[in-house]
């Protein structure tokens, strides 16, 4: 984060209920603030961009309806911020859909533990502008504090090359355990997709309870935010709306295909 504290605005209707996420964003040395008349602002299309400015993270709360994400979209389809969407235990449809075109950078929580908000950040500071400038000029690109180095998917020579799978070994190898062993657990489905019920059992050998259904939400999107650091045309894990999840098939023919991508059973 630098020399000095990155700077992160809450979008909510009620401050009371960020309060947890407040603590625990302070705790990891950002910068934090909740408004209500600035979300207000932002739907009745005021000029806020200056006061925006200040701010590397935009987080919208889940008091936030889905009619108003899609007019805050507008509004902030353009900024510079990472913008990030904060969901109690379902990421909806239209959530999902602002993430795969890219408007969300991530969807976490209310139950994100502190080191699942802080991984999320980490690998979302890599995707800043100047980690843009530095790759371009470099080649590389920093993915975590360990200094692990990911090559340029602008640099692939073909499909199967090496740079390739050094891309997708480095991503891999920086999969939390969980999202390692969600990431094998659809690879086993192959091309079969898997209800989020299945997977929660796979995972914490119990049933879907509230808690398991919103940590495997936060960490499908972990998942896919660290895989746009690999060379995949799509996202790597594909949502089948009151269904399940399937993993992307391409992914899942480079990790059959090559036995030093290696994942956790």
């Amino acid at each position: 984060m630098g020399l000095y504290m990155d700077r992160v605005l809450i979008l909510t209707k009620n401050i009371l209920i960020e309060q947890e996420l407040q603590n625990k964003l302070q705790s990891l040395n950002y910068e934090v603030y909740c408004s209500v008349r600035l979300f207000d602002e932002l739907m009745h299309q005021e000029n806020t961009s200056i006061f925006f400015n200040i701010f590397q993270y935009v987080i919208i709360s889940e008091s936030i309806c889905e009619s108003e994400v899609v007019r805050l979209s507008s509004t902030l389809s353009d900024s510079s911020f990472k913008i990030i969407r904060k969901v109690e235990k379902k990421v909806t449809e239209v959530d999902q859909n602002f993430f795969e075109t890219g408007f969300l950078n991530a969807i976490i929580s209310t139950k994100d533990s502190l080191d699942e908000l802080r991984e999320c950040l980490s690998v979302l500071n890599s995707l800043t502008e100047k980690s843009v400038e530095r790759l371009n000029e470099r080649k590389l690109s920093q993915f975590s504090r360990s200094a692990s180095l990911l090559q340029d998917p602008s640099l692939q020579i073909s499909k199967n090359s090496f740079d390739d799978t050094s891309a997708y070994r480095e991503v891999l190898l920086h999969l939390s355990h969980t999202e390692s062993r969600l990431v094998s657990i659809l690879v086993k489905a192959g091309n079969q997709i898997i209800s989020r019920e299945a997977i929660c059992q796979e995972l914490w050998r119990e049933g879907p309870t509230k808690s398991h259904l919103a940590s495997l939400s936060s960490t499908i999107t972990r998942v896919k935010v660290k895989f746009k650091k690999a060379p995949l045309k799509g996202s790597a894990i594909h949502t089948i709306w009151g269904k399940g999840y399937r993993i992307d098939q391409e992914l899942l023919r480079i990790v059959e295909s090559d036995d030093t991508l290696t994942l956790i059973n």
